[in-house]
């Protein structure tokens, strides 16, 4: 029997020493259980992930083992890398998390399932996306760095969001062009984007250099109110709308990434 190890960052000890907010926790959790539900039903393979140990474990899977961790994870991490066949890192894109775990685990010398260095950087970044997406003739929301470049009248309010980070943390809506420039004056390395509602989703996607395969889509739980986005989970989608241009798109990033 193959060994896989799936490391969720937030939830697998990275931040032992710190407190998670429930929204980021909430977000972590779902794609860690979604990810060993998936693997759970490969045969023939175990599942290891590791566990902070300040949560109450919700996930009991068969061929699948929880390693709790209680102090400082890395060492109990590249043991069980090169215990196991596979490593599957999940982290956030924030302050280089993900991009310092991809890199841990090469050295590790394993068979890594995930995103390249070349990909992490550009992604992580979302106006280096952004800038990518424009290049390439992607359809994409105005993203600026600059807000003297910002025409406010084009829209009625804007989000201004961390470049660097993922999801919904830490954004904030403004329909007030001095409030947003004392925000961006005393914040740096934020974006922003005007407030475009519609459908939100996501896809799961596995590529080997030029070819790729969707694996799902995901219908994401967003909720607006008068200062924030919030994200509260996904739910799975085989198919969506406009699937044959997504993939176009896809396939678009996917060679420009590898």
């Amino acid at each position: 029997m193959r060994k896989i190890f799936i490391c969720e960052y937030v939830t697998g000890g990275g931040y032992i020493n710190k407190k998670i907010s429930k929204k980021l926790f909430i977000q972590a959790n779902i794609i860690l259980k979604s990810l060993l539900n998936d693997f759970n039903k490969i045969s023939n393979l175990k599942i290891i992930y590791t566990w902070d140990y300040r949560y109450k474990r919700t996930i009991n899977l068969k061929n699948t083992q929880c390693v709790f961790i209680k102090k400082n994870p890395w060492k109990i991490w590249s043991s069980l890398i090169k215990k196991s066949d596979f490593f599957f890192p999940i982290a956030p894109e924030s302050d280089g998390k993900l991009l310092k775990f991809v890199k841990f685990g090469n050295s590790q010398k394993n068979n890594l399932i995930g995103s390249d260095i070349v990909a992490i950087k550009t992604a992580s970044s979302k106006y280096k996306t952004y800038k990518m997406f424009q290049k390439y003739s992607i359809p994409t929301i105005p993203t600026f760095k600059n807000i003297k470049k910002i025409n406010c009248k084009n829209y009625n309010k804007w989000v201004i969001k961390p470049d660097d980070w993922a999801g919904c943390e830490k954004n904030h809506i403004f329909s007030n062009k001095n409030k947003m420039l004392n925000f961006i004056n005393l914040n740096k390395n934020y974006v922003i984007q005007p407030l475009i509602k519609g459908e939100s989703y996501s896809a799961n996607i596995i590529s080997d250099k030029s070819k790729f395969k969707i694996l799902n889509f995901n219908k994401q739980k967003i909720f607006f109110n008068k200062k924030k986005i919030t994200f509260n989970g996904t739910k799975f989608l085989k198919k969506i709308a406009y699937e044959k241009k997504i993939k176009k798109y896809i396939d678009i990033i996917v060679s420009k990434l590898s």
